[in-house]
């Protein structure tokens, strides 16, 4: 008996917009849609799945209180997943520097208002890379 994975939720009022921002900006693509209009559906990049629901209420929460529920993404290659992130839009809202706990770490927001946590252990990195952000 184990647990095989786990897969973050995110509540949009918007599937099709927020499906559209995770492929065209972060580089996922669909793995299954489901409803007309669509309901939920899942997103997945290298392995890595999440899922997205049509949540209005739990969505308008967020925004009217500005909260920002965090998904966390470790990776490989930190600096070149910043680069890319940059380029393609994202709104970053924490630049890339190593963190406290060993992390070389930048923030993303999502249209939802999620956080989107993007790092990669320290100990990974090849030795004599600019560490410093």
């Amino acid at each position: 008996m184990k647990y095989r994975q786990c897969v973050p939720v995110i509540a949009t009022a918007d599937v099709g917009a927020t499906m559209s921002y995770y492929a065209t900006v972060l580089g996922f693509s669909e793995l299954f849609s489901y409803g007309s209009p669509l309901v939920y559906a899942g997103m997945q990049r290298d392995g890595v799945q999440l899922y997205i629901s049509q949540d209005v209420e739990f969505a308008d929460v967020i925004a009217q209180r500005d909260l920002h529920p965090e998904i966390f993404l470790w990776v490989e290659d930190v600096d070149a997943w910043f680069a890319e992130h940059q380029s393609s839009g994202a709104k970053i809202v924490e630049e890339i520097s190593d963190r406290q706990w060993d992390a070389r770490q930048y923030v993303v927001e999502d249209p939802n208002g999620y956080f989107i946590k993007v790092a990669q252990p320290v100990d990974e990195l090849e030795s004599g890379a600019n560490l410093k952000g």
